[in-house]
């Protein structure tokens, strides 16, 4: 595979650095493909020019870091460098800087990335006969890679019911079926099984649906205030009671006095008529507190809303 190709794309003016063979990033004057949609936006915390500077010293720095084997201090310069300018041909150089660490599985998700990122790029055949080598070096260990996509980006990962990070995602595991899952504020839970096949690494792109919104709170219906439940005082219960009272001690006292052909006695027509009179009154107790009208009088009070007056006294 050629030497890696130290290049960025310098946005808007699409201004590429580029050096000679070894390190040629391609044809002079071929424009980069139009990177994917989820493509980092440059960063545009500070004015164009001096990112634009930044971008350039970075990337010479990176450039020298590899010559010099210092392969860990290049990744992160590169990273930098595409985090301030995203150019896909970086994903390339962070693929063989990590292979000049050794570190296999990295390279391997960079060069897929890269392939991802510019899927026309000249060089396509050779990078995926590259691909192919590292995939059969992970199959050798019992494991393969896979990456995971979502709409929108930065779900939380779930794979085999283990939080592994948030989207997009690129890690190892062994093949198979896999059961994922993925979770995003404003999103329906995403739950899907995929299968990892032994020998080739896998993208896997899932989209969410939005969550349905909540409709809002019903608002309060006003209802009249519950009309209060009729309640009989003890007072008129002893009240009935004594009138009954009464009209037993009359019929008691009639039957002691022997039932002469005289008629009622004196004494049980005055138990009788005070009987009348107490169970009379008794009623009209009762009636009173069976009303409705009583009931609800007692709490109606007086409203001085009507009236046009201030709380309190005027000076």
């Amino acid at each position: 595979m050629a030497a890696i190709r130290f290049s960025i794309s310098l946005c808007a003016l699409s201004c590429a650095l580029a050096f000679t063979d070894p390190c040629a990033a391609g044809p002079p004057g071929k424009k980069p493909a139009p990177a994917a949609s989820s493509e980092a936006k440059p960063d545009l915390g500070e004015p164009e020019a001096v990112a634009k500077e930044r971008a350039r010293l970075l990337f010479e720095k990176g450039v020298s870091a590899y010559r010099e084997g210092r392969y860990y201090d290049a990744v992160d310069i590169f990273l930098e460098t595409n985090r301030l300018y995203p150019d896909p041909k970086l994903s390339y150089n962070i693929g063989k800087a990590f292979e000049g660490m050794s570190n296999q599985p990295s390279a391997l998700r960079y060069y897929r990335e890269y392939l991802r990122r510019l899927p026309d790029a000249p060089d396509a055949r050779e990078v995926e006969s590259h691909v192919r080598q590292l995939e059969q070096s992970l199959s050798q260990k019992g494991v393969q890679q896979l990456t995971v996509i979502s709409t929108p980006d930065g779900s939380l990962l779930r794979l085999d019911g283990q939080a592994v990070g948030v989207t997009p995602w690129t890690g190892e595991s062994f093949a198979g079926k896999h059961r994922v899952v993925l979770e995003s504020a404003g999103y329906q839970r995403f739950e899907s099984v995929i299968e990892l096949d032994p020998h080739r690494a896998r993208d896997f792109n899932f989209e969410l649906l939005k969550a349905p919104e909540k409709p809002p709170p019903d608002a309060p219906t006003s209802r009249p205030p519950a009309r209060p439940q009729p309640k009989v005082t003890v007072f008129t219960l002893s009240t009935l009671g004594a009138g009954l009272a009464l009209f037993g001690t009359a019929l008691i006292a009639q039957v002691a006095s022997g039932g002469d052909s005289h008629g009622i006695s004196k004494t049980a027509a005055f138990l009788g008529g005070a009987g009348t009179g107490v169970s009379a009154l008794g009623g009209v107790m009762l009636y009173f507190d069976l009303s409705p009208s009583s009931s609800g009088a007692a709490t109606a009070g007086v409203s001085w809303n009507g009236s046009g007056l201030e709380h309190g006294m005027s000076p």
